[in-house]
């Protein structure tokens, strides 16, 4: 088959302008303050900071406020920060001197209540007379309850559980057991505690550890309270 050949070229001869890029808009800068993250001091410092950058600023020649009331605004203002400080300060001392002062009192009438109880004999009317209340008798707590609330948690460090309960009024102290997780269990004296809560240590990592604790009083011993089961860190 033959094969042909026009020898013609094509060449429209036209010139194609380049595209021209629009120039995007300035964008308009606005000032930042950030005023409420500034002390009261800063924000003195800052505006005597922006009176000197305006002051023969040829950017700023007719300012809004002018310079004048507003350097009077920042002089009424350092002035009314000063006496507010003086306050704070005066009302530290004057706080400071009225807790010596009731300090001294309490002794004093400590005092006072010392001889009225020793020259009264114990008689409740002279006690009375003397403008003093008369102490209720104490009255035995007796047995007391066993500890609710007692809970186990992991403590800050390796071996370490934390134990907490509500407090069992009466309690002197509190003596706190630890049993390995096995059926009996077997207990063991781990602490005394004058609050109610402790911090056990030396416990095996990784090991199951069961407590429970009781509370002591005048009257001796009272219940052991539920279980509290935790794993050691």
């Amino acid at each position: 088959m033959a094969n042909y050949d026009s020898g013609v070229t094509y060449d429209s001869g036209e010139l194609y302008d380049a595209v021209v890029l629009a120039t995007p808009p300035k964008r308009m800068a606005k000032s930042k303050l950030n005023l409420k993250d500034k002390s009261d001091s800063e924000l003195g410092d800052f505006t005597q900071s922006h009176i000197t950058a305006m002051t023969g600023n040829a950017n700023f020649t007719t300012p809004n406020p002018a310079a004048t009331p507003f350097a009077t605004l920042l002089t009424n203002y350092n002035t009314a920060l000063g006496a507010s400080l003086a306050a704070q300060q005066a009302a530290v001392a004057a706080t400071n001197a009225k807790d010596t002062a009731r300090t001294a009192l309490e002794a004093g009438l400590n005092q006072r209540a010392s001889y009225v109880d020793s020259t009264s004999g114990g008689d409740e009317a002279k006690i009375l007379s003397a403008g003093f209340q008369v102490r209720e008798p104490a009255v035995p707590v007796g047995p007391l309850p066993a500890p609710v609330d007692f809970l186990a948690t992991m403590g800050d460090l390796e071996g370490e559980i934390d134990l907490t309960w509500s407090r069992v009024r009466g309690a002197k102290s509190y003596v706190v057991q630890h049993s390995e997780n096995v059926s009996p269990r077997v207990w063991s004296q781990k602490a005394i505690a004058p609050k109610s809560k402790v911090t056990i240590t030396g416990c095996t990592p990784g090991a199951i550890c069961v407590f429970r604790v009781a509370a002591i009083g005048a009257a001796g011993q009272g219940p052991w309270s539920d279980e509290s089961v935790k794993m050691s860190p």
